[in-house]
């Protein structure tokens, strides 16, 4: 009997709750027919407002529906500005939650707003800073203190930033995020996606009541995607303008990558790979400042100051760092002004794009700075670039053990090529070292003062070099010259003239002065002025060197220079010659026609030796007691082979 009484009460609570239940579900069914749809959009609208404090234009349909959540759907939601302006924000639907059980009693209230596929603006203006289309602001207006505020959702949405260049628009695509308020703060989380580089974002306002009074706000910022990191901690404030100031930091594992996101392009194929910035920014309206900047980029470490600001319509980047030691050879790679193969000029086109896209003035210290091959320390200089114009000041720098101070600067010329010009200065710096790596040849040795300024255009190397014009200036003292002993071989030929063309590659000339002075005119360096003197022997050169082709067409003379001591009247030993050939492998060869006439023996020969030499054979002078058979081997050569000899 106890089963089947507990059995009947199982049974009356069973279908008690059957019967609420139908009569719940019926409630719901018929709910929607007993508010009307301007009770739901005058709900939905008062949240918005309450929400945004900008009171929405609904062009579309409300429509209520209870399953399988009570929502208000609102086609066609604008939100503006009120300043006469294009809507700032603009929604394809909005979806409003309602809370269940103020609904049962006939009462509308919203508990979250969901923006499917809007678009709006992020922009700071003269008048303060506009986010969403809206003023930021924490809900109020339209709702009972006890009810809480609600929480703002965006779906697929477009967001198009405005930032400190007006003229340029950054645009966010697949927006999805939420806003909720906490008291007078905000916070807000979601992803979006960046030029296709999908990205996260979190941020936070403590009092946006403040932030409206033009107070400052309690501010964070974080940026999070597989490229770039960024977070950003301080004050922000809204006041004619958007003001914010706190410790700021940025890492990525390329910057060129990141620099993309923004559609700029370095000006080198090389570097601009990893970066880890730290530094305390302050921003305004029409700048960013960083100070205390703690950076590395590619593995060198720097510290100074940042400043980005807009001047005279363009983007300018100012910054003045400090460094122990900095690389820039992956800045020079891709950068050839020869060709791989067989080391003339290259003619491939130089582009200057680059140099239009945004202004800069960058000034650098460092203890020690490598590039490539070439090591200065330390080194104190500045990098430009002002309306499409690159230039590279060196104040001071420690160059091949001496001193340099120069410019160098390329840009587009008259007629549209690339122009470029160099000037400088080097003093008491290491000739070997320093001509090895300007030409690549390394014969000279010694200390040396160089001043030379050129300036060349073209739309390529090669072209450049066949129209460079200027003028250089070597002064040199007590060094030598590998290769040749001059004096050795003036005296070899003052006893046996024709014992051959010297051979180039052995011997060593010291010198107490070296000398030059050249004027380039298209590709060509014309030696005005050339001499090499020492106590025993001057030489003295005129002619020309092409550029173009990295080779000598040079004539000059070799002097004996006699001791004081010995007997007045005796004539010097002089001896004409040419040096011709690459800058790498040159030839030098004695005037025969002289060396015959020195010649007493193999004077009356002299016709058919100038005949055999016509017909590039050398002339078969005697050979003197003296003459070895090494001296007979290169004097019966032809021309070419003394040349290869």
């Amino acid at each position: 009997m106890p089963n089947a009484t507990a059995w009947s009460h199982l049974k009356r609570i069973g279908l008690g709750t059957l019967a609420a239940l139908f009569v719940l579900a019926s409630g719901l069914f018929i709910l929607p027919h007993f508010v009307s749809e301007q009770a739901a959009r005058n709900a939905a609208s008062r949240s918005l407002i309450a929400a945004t404090g900008i009171v929405p234009r609904i062009e579309g349909g409300a429509q209520l529906s209870v399953f399988p959540r009570p929502i208000i759907r609102l086609e066609g939601v604008k939100l503006d500005h009120g300043d006469g302006a294009a809507p700032g924000f603009s929604a394809g639907s909005v979806l409003a939650t309602v809370r269940l059980l103020p609904l049962l009693t006939g009462d509308v209230e919203i508990s979250s707003l969901t923006f499917e596929r809007p678009h709006f603006s992020i922009e700071s203006r003269e008048t303060g800073f506009v986010i969403l289309g809206l003023p930021l602001r924490a809900p109020s207006g339209g709702r009972r203190d006890d009810t809480p505020p609600p929480e703002l959702r965006i779906v697929n949405g477009n967001v198009e930033l405005r930032g400190i260049n007006p003229d340029r628009a950054e645009i966010f695509t697949n927006v999805d995020a939420s806003i909720a308020w906490i008291g007078s703060g905000m916070t807000a989380a979601g992803t979006f996606h960046w030029n296709l580089m999908p990205m996260e974002m979190t941020f936070s306002i403590a009092d946006t009541i403040q932030l409206n009074k033009g107070a400052n706000s309690g501010f964070r910022l974080r940026l999070d995607s597989q490229i770039l990191k960024a977070a950003f901690e301080g004050n922000i404030r809204v006041n004619n303008g958007m003001f914010a100031e706190g410790p700021l930091s940025i890492d990525t594992a390329s910057l060129r990558r990141a620099l993309s996101l923004v559609d700029v392009t370095p000006l080198t194929e090389g570097g601009f790979g990893p970066l880890k910035l730290k530094a305390q920014a302050a921003l305004t309206p029409s700048a960013l400042t960083l100070t205390a900047v703690s950076l590395d980029l590619d593995g060198n470490r720097s510290e100074g100051g940042v400043g980005l600001k807009r001047e005279a319509g363009r983007t300018l980047l100012q910054a003045t760092l400090a460094s122990d030691s900095a690389d820039f050879s992956p800045y020079i790679r891709g950068i050839s002004l020869r060709s791989p193969g067989d080391g003339s000029w290259s003619h491939d086109s130089i582009k200057l794009q680059q140099l239009n896209a945004f202004d800069f003035d960058l000034r650098l210290s460092s203890k020690k700075v490598l590039m490539g091959k070439v090591a200065a320390a330390p080194v104190a200089a500045s990098v430009t670039m002002k309306g499409g114009q690159f230039a590279i000041s060196v104040g001071e720098a420690g160059i091949y053990g001496g001193k340099l101070r120069g410019r160098m600067g390329i840009g587009s010329g008259p007629g549209g090529d690339p122009l470029m010009k160099v000037e400088a200065n080097i003093t008491d710096f290491d000739l070997d070292r320093g001509i090895g790596d300007l030409i690549g040849v390394r014969r000279v040795e010694g200390k040396a003062a160089l001043d030379f300024a050129v300036e060349g255009g073209g739309p390529h190397a090669e072209a450049i070099v066949r129209n460079l014009s200027g003028r250089l200036n070597l002064t040199a003292a007590q060094g030598s010259i590998n290769g040749i002993n001059i004096e050795q071989v003036l005296r070899r030929l003052e006893r046996r003239p024709l014992s051959g063309a010297p051979e180039l590659g052995a011997g060593r000339t010291t010198f107490d002065k070296l000398m030059a002075k050249l004027r380039i005119e298209n590709g060509k360096a014309n030696v005005e002025e050339a001499q090499i003197e020492n106590t025993l022997m001057r030489v003295r050169l005129n002619g020309e060197a092409s550029i173009v082709h990295q080779d000598f067409d040079l004539k000059g003379r070799a002097t004996l220079v006699r001791p004081a001591t010995s007997i007045s009247g005796t004539p010097a030993f002089d001896v004409p010659f040419v040096v011709q050939g690459s800058w790498t492998r040159p030839y030098l060869l004695p005037d025969g026609e002289a060396l015959l006439q020195r010649s007493g023996t193999a004077a009356p020969s002299a016709e058919p030796a100038r005949k055999q030499e016509t017909e590039g054979v050398a002339p078969a002078a005697p050979v003197s007691p003296e003459e070895t058979d090494a001296d007979k081997s290169v004097r019966m050569s032809t021309p070419e082979e003394r040349s290869n000899h």
